[in-house]
C-alpha cells in the first residue's frame, strides 16, 4: 500500500511501522520516541532481540543529542560522508535511546540517509530505527515490490522508486583508538582512508553483534547458492557481458565491468532465484576483490552459507 509522508507521520503516531526508502535498501521504520512500534519491527523482520538497530537522523546536529561522547574524527566523517551510506557506532545517552533499540547495548549506529522522501520524513519526526525491509536473513528490499511480497500488499510504503546503491551502509566502530569496519557496505573501505588517514580494519567482534549484518548467514536466497570462478550448471547467477552456454538460464547481475550496477541489482536477483523457485544456481564469482567488488562478494559468501 503506497502512503504519503502525512499518512506515514499518522501511522507513526498509533505506533505502527512504515517502509521508507533509502539510497541503501528500503527500511522497516518506527519513531525512536515509540518502543511498541520498535518491538514490531522486531516482530515483522522476525529479527533476534540481541540484534540491535541503526538510528536514522536528519543531520549530525541531532545525532549529537544522543552520543556520550564525541570520538576522534567523527565529525570529519560525518562531514564528508553523511548524507550517504555510512553508519557510526558510538556511545550514546542509554536513556534517550530506548534499550530495545541498542540491544541493550551502550552504543548505537547512526546515520544519515541520502533519499529526498526520507530526508524530508526526518525533518517532520524523531530520529526512525529503520533495518531492512525484509525477513531475517533474506535479501534486503530494494523496491516496493519486494516489501510487498515479504510483508503483504496491504504493509504501508512510504515508495521511493528503485534504491539507487542497493547496497547496505558501510558500519564503522570504534576500538582500541581506531575506527574499525563493522560492516562491509556501499562505501568502501578506500573511500574512508582519505579522512581517516588509515584503511580502517575488521572489527574484533564479540559473541553478541554490536550491529546489523554480523550474523554469518545473512542476505540469503532459499536457493543453494553454489560459488565457483568457473560456473556451471542450470541456472547461473552471472553477467550480461559473459556467455553461459550450457546454461538453461542465466539471472544476470548486469555487467561484470560495472560494480554499481551489480550491487544495484544483487538483491533483486537473488529474490528472482526464489519466485522462480530454483533450487540450486550457481554463481559467477570471477569478480575483482577490491572496492565495492568486495562489498559484493562478501554480500554472496554470506547468502550461500549452508
Amino acid at each position: 500500500m503506497r502512503i504519503t509522508i502525512d499518512e506515514a507521520l499518522a501511522l507513526f503516531l498509533h505506533d505502527e511501522v512504515v517502509a521508507i526508502p533509502t539510497e541503501t535498501v528500503y527500511g522497516l521504520a518506527a519513531p525512536i520516541t515509540s518502543s511498541k512500534a520498535i518491538e514490531k519491527v522486531f516482530s515483522l523482520k522476525r529479527r533476534p532481540s540481541s540484534n540491535p538497530l541503526i538510528l536514522h537522523v536528519k543531520n549530525a546536529a541531532e545525532c549529537a543529542k544522543y552520543t556520550a561522547s564525541l570520538l576522534p574524527h567523527f565529525e570529519a566523517l560525518t562531514e564528508c560522508f553523511w548524507p550517504g551510506p555510512l553508519t557510526l557506532i558510538v556511545p550514546v545517552k542509554t536513556e534517550l535511546v530506548p534499550s530495545i533499540a541498542r540491544a541493550g547495548l551502550s552504543t548505537c549506529g547512526f546515520r544519515m540517509p541520502l533519499h529526498a522522501l526520507t530526508q524530508e520524513l526526518l525533518e517532520r519526526c524523531p530520529p526512525l530505527v529503520a533495518p531492512s525491509a525484509n525477513l531475517s536473513g533474506r535479501p534486503s528490499g530494494t523496491k516496493p515490490e519486494h516489501i510487498e511480497a515479504d510483508f503483504g500488499i496491504s504493509f504501508p510504503i512510504l515508495d521511493g522508486g528503485i534504491s539507487v546503491l542497493g547496497l547496505e551502509s558501510t558500519i564503522l566502530a570504534f576500538q582500541e583508538g581506531r575506527w574499525r569496519l563493522a560492516r562491509q557496505g556501499a562505501l568502501s573501505q578506500e573511500a574512508l582512508h582519505s579522512v581517516l588517514g588509515y584503511t580502517p580494519t575488521y572489527l574484533q567482534v564479540n559473541e553478541k553483534p554490536i550491529c546489523p549484518g554480523q550474523l554469518f548467514r545473512h542476505y540469503a536466497p532459499n536457493t543453494r547458492l553454489l560459488l565457483s570462478e568457473n560456473a556451471i550448471g542450470d541456472y547461473i547467477v552471472g553477467f550480461s557481458d559473459r556467455s553461459y552456454p550450457e546454461a538453461k538460464k542465466v539471472f544476470s547481475l548486469g555487467s561484470s565491468s560495472s560494480a554499481e550496477q551489480v550491487a544495484k541489482n544483487l538483491y533483486d536477483t537473488l529474490r528472482k532465484l526464489d519466485l522462480e523457485t530454483i533450487a540450486e544456481a550457481s554463481v559467477d564469482m570471477n569478480i575483482p576483490s577490491d572496492g565495492l567488488w568486495s562489498t559484493i562478494r562478501e554480500r554472496l559468501i554470506r547468502a550461500a552459507n549452508q
